[in-house]
């Protein structure tokens, strides 16, 4: 664990089991959500911020709350933002206060524990033939689930990427990282200049592969996005059951999951959709019975589901 999970991880560790509440709705939908899931012949996963801040992880979360002493601490202080991601964003005097920020965020990120419920989610599929959808860049779908099977749309902090970017490639973010901690030490709010991570090939500052406007949707995201739209497509031509599962999907992004599901969902007498999500209770009524929202904590849902179906979560990764 890393210095800075050690001082968050009281805060912001991997969650414990919460309970779905009272409520024989809840239960119904639950037992009908497993009933499709055990049915399926392929699920298709749309997993947005919501899955991360149900195993504890919430970008969003006041820094001010962590805690006193914690390392982002110094970086509210210093920048006045409140918010992990108000930090990311925010418009920095110089290079090497936004890379102090930036390195301490990638470190943050690595350093936690694959969350409880990606954990579950894992197990739930081994025995299903799947495909993960994510518009999240924390490293919790990419350590969750094999490369074969997920599409990083939005990218990927633990990758850094030319900010032109003047050619097709990735490099580890984590050597880079780990220099730059090191130097700037556990109070430091700026690195080193000589330290600033630029792109061996052109010179240039590298930048987080995560979505902006110069975005590398190179081969690595080409051929995630093959390999996705190939399983969705065969998924729905079949005669199979094909079962598009949506879990903590937000408001930001529609037309990168949500939107896109319930269009196929609609098209395709085969496919169901499922949404897990405490802020979304009404059902798309195009979609009819092919549609189950449980209107719960993401959390609590996945303890039900997988006491319904017998499974068991794999150990931490």
């Amino acid at each position: 664990m890393s210095r800075l999970m050690s001082l968050y991880a009281q805060h912001l560790g991997a969650a414990a089991p919460r309970a779905l509440g009272d409520g024989a709705a809840l239960e119904a939908a639950v037992a009908r959500a497993a009933e499709l899931l055990r049915e399926a012949d392929a699920v298709v996963v749309g997993i947005g911020s919501g899955m991360s801040s149900a195993c504890g992880y919430d970008h969003y979360h006041p820094i001010a709350e962590f805690g006193q002493g914690g390392s982002f601490e110094r970086f509210r202080r210093a920048h006045g933002f409140e918010t992990l991601m108000d930090g990311y964003y925010h418009l920095y005097a110089t290079n090497e206060e936004r890379w102090a920020f930036t390195a301490a965020y990638i470190d943050y990120m690595e350093s936690a524990p694959v969350g409880r419920a990606y954990r579950q989610l894992a197990s739930l599929l081994t025995s299903r033939d799947h495909v993960v959808l994510t518009t999240n860049v924390d490293g919790q779908v990419r350590r969750a689930f094999p490369d074969a099977r997920t599409w990083l749309f939005q990218g990927d902090f633990a990758f850094l990427q030319c900010s032109q970017p003047c050619c097709d490639k990735l490099w580890p973010a984590g050597p880079y990282v780990k220099e730059m901690l090191d130097a700037m030490g556990e109070d430091g709010v700026s690195v080193p200049s000589e330290l600033l991570p630029r792109c061996p090939r052109c010179g240039w500052l590298m930048a987080p592969w995560v979505r902006d406007e110069a975005f590398l949707e190179g081969s690595l995201w080409q051929a995630q996005r093959r390999r996705y739209e190939a399983f969705v497509s065969s998924a729905l031509k079949g005669s199979g059951r094909a079962v598009f599962l949506e879990l903590g999907v937000g408001g930001m992004t529609p037309s990168i999951i949500e939107l896109p599901f319930w269009d196929m969902v609609a098209r395709h007498d085969n496919a169901s959709l499922i949404r897990i999500n405490t802020g979304k209770r009404a059902e798309p009524r195009h979609l009819g019975e092919r549609s189950l929202t449980i209107c719960a904590d993401i959390a609590g849902a996945m303890d039900a589901l997988c006491a319904v179906l017998g499974i068991h979560e794999k150990g931490e990764v």
